[in-house]
C-alpha cells in the first residue's frame, strides 16, 4: 500500500488522486493545497463575475469536504507545503514539519502573470484567474466604475471585456501584441474580430506594453511604451499565466518555463510526477516541449500520473494547441500552431457569414482559425490529429460529410483531409 502526496489541488490534481483511488483502492493520499477552496475551472471565473452563474458552479467536482469523502483522501489546508526535497521524496511544511512520500505529483498550477509595473496602485487593479479574483472583480464593479483597461488580449481578457461592455463601463484593451488572441490567432481572423469589437464602443490600443501607472484624482492613468495613456477606474490584468514553480529545486528538477516530464508524466526524478499546467509537454506538431494549460490536457495528464503511480502503464501522447471561445455574440475557435508559416487558405460562407481561414505548410495545415461556426471545430480537430499521429488512416467519412454539410468547399475539405 503505498503512500503519495498530490502538491497542488486543481484539475490535473484533482484528477491524478481520482484515478489513482479508482486504480489503487487502498493507497494513502495526501492532498496539500494553499486554501480552502475546491478545484475551481478557471475559465468559469467570468461566468461568475457575470453573474451567468452562481458560485458554486465555478466548482465543478464538488465541494472540498465532498470530494475528500468520495475519494478517501487526506488534504491539508492549514500547513501548506513551502519546498520539496524531489530527490528524497521529501514535502517540507511551512511549520517545518517533513514528510516522505512513495510518490510525490505536483500540481501546483500557474499564477496569473502581474509584471512589476512602476507605480502600481494599491487599490483598482485586478486579475482574472481565481474564483477569489471573480469574487473580488465582481465586488468591484459597482456605479462607481465607468471606465476600465483590460491588460491582455487573451480569451480570460476577452471576456472580462464582455462583462465590462455589459455593464455599460467604458473599457479599452490592451495588448503588446499587435492583434487579439496573439497564441491563436491569424492575421486577418484577429482584423475582423477588431473591427467588431470598434463598433461595439470598446476602445484597442495594440502593439505597445504597459510602462507606467500613476494614480490621480480622475482615476489611475495607464502609460504605454510609445507615450499613448488610458485614464481608468479600474485596470485588470490577463496577460497569461506563470508555472507556479517556488517549492521546486531547480538543481533537482529539470525545469524550462514549466517543469519537464516525458509520456509518462514522470519527471527526471525517480517517483516524482509533474502534472497540469505546471509542466511542460509535447506539441505534437512541432514535437516542441511547452506549457499548454488547456482544461482537457489537465485531465488527461492527471490520470495518466495516476494511473502509473497505481501500477498501471498509461502515456499522455500531447495534443494540439486548441482554443474556445464565445465571447460578444462571436464564436472564435484556433487549433494548431500558428507561429508556422505557409500558404493562407480563406473561406467566407456568403449566406451564413462565418469564416474559416488556415495556413498550410507545404501537404500539411499548421493552424485554422474558424470565426462563428463551432459546430465544424471537433472533426477540424480530429483531422489535424489524423495528420500528426496516423497520417496513413484515412479520415472518417462522416468526419468529411459534416465539413460538406457546413458548406466548406470540396477543395478544401480535400486540402485539410489530403486524400
Amino acid at each position: 500500500m503505498g503512500k503519495t502526496a498530490i502538491i497542488g489541488f486543481g484539475c490535473a490534481g484533482y484528477h491524478a488522486a481520482e484515478a489513482l483511488r479508482a486504480h489503487s483502492p487502498d493507497s494513502l493520499i495526501d492532498v496539500f493545497t494553499e486554501n480552502n477552496e475546491a478545484p475551481s475551472n478557471p475559465m468559469l471565473t467570468t461566468y461568475y463575475a457575470s453573474g451567468k452563474i452562481p458560485e458554486v458552479n465555478m466548482y465543478p467536482f464538488g465541494g472540498l469536504r465532498e470530494i475528500a469523502e468520495r475519494l478517501n483522501l487526506q488534504i491539508f489546508t492549514e500547513n501548506p507545503v513551502k519546498s520539496l526535497n524531489a530527490t528524497d521524496r521529501e514535502v517540507v511544511l511551512t511549520d517545518g514539519s517533513r514528510r516522505h512520500y512513495d510518490d510525490i505529483v505536483i500540481a501546483t498550477g500557474a499564477d496569473a502573470l502581474i509584471p512589476p509595473i512602476p507605480g502600481m496602485p494599491q487599490r483598482g487593479v485586478f486579475a482574472m484567474r481565481t474564483s477569489g479574483d471573480a469574487r473580488k472583480i465582481a465586488a468591484a464593479l459597482d456605479d462607481t466604475v465607468k471606465s476600465a483597461l483590460v491588460i491582455g488580449a487573451s480569451m480570460v481578457g476577452i471576456k472580462v471585456v464582455e462583462i465590462l461592455l455589459k455593464r455599460g463601463i467604458k473599457t479599452t484593451l490592451a495588448d503588446m501584441a499587435p492583434y487579439i488572441f496573439p497564441l491563436s490567432a491569424l492575421e486577418d481572423v484577429a482584423e475582423i474580430i477588431h473591427a467588431r469589437l470598434l463598433d461595439k464602443g470598446i476602445d484597442l490600443l495594440f502593439g505597445h506594453p504597459i510602462e507606467s501607472f500613476q494614480e490621480t484624482a480622475d482615476g489611475i492613468v495607464s502609460t504605454f511604451q510609445g507615450g499613448e495613456s488610458v485614464t481608468s477606474d479600474v485596470v485588470v490584468f490577463c496577460m497569461g499565466t506563470r508555472a507556479r514553480l517556488s517549492i521546486c529545486n531547480k538543481d533537482e528538477l529539470d525545469i524550462g518555463r514549466g517543469i519537464k516530464v516525458d509520456l509518462n508524466m514522470r519527471t527526471n526524478v525517480p517517483h516524482v510526477y509533474a502534472v497540469g499546467d505546471c509542466c511542460e509537454t509535447t506539441n505534437v506538431q512541432s514535437g516542441q516541449s511547452m506549457i499548454v494549460g488547456l482544461w482537457a490536457n489537465a485531465v488527461k495528464q492527471g490520470q495518466v500520473a495516476g494511473m502509473n503511480i497505481a501500477g498501471e502503464s498509461a502515456e499522455y501522447q500531447g495534443n494540439l494547441i486548441h482554443n474556445i471561445t464565445h465571447f460578444l455574440d462571436m464564436d472564435f475557435i484556433s487549433i494548431g500552431d500558428n507561429r508556422i508559416k505557409g500558404e493562407r487558405i480563406s473561406f467566407q460562407h456568403s449566406r451564413e457569414g462565418w469564416m474559416f481561414e488556415a495556413i498550410s505548410n507545404g501537404d500539411e495545415i499548421s493552424c485554422i482559425n474558424i470565426l462563428d461556426n463551432e459546430h465544424i471545430s471537433g472533426p477540424v480537430k480530429n483531422i489535424l490529429l489524423k495528420h500528426v499521429k496516423a497520417p496513413k488512416e484515412k479520415t472518417n467519412v462522416m468526419t468529411k460529410l459534416v465539413l460538406r454539410k457546413s458548406g466548406l468547399p470540396v477543395e478544401i475539405v480535400e486540402r485539410l483531409t489530403n486524400e
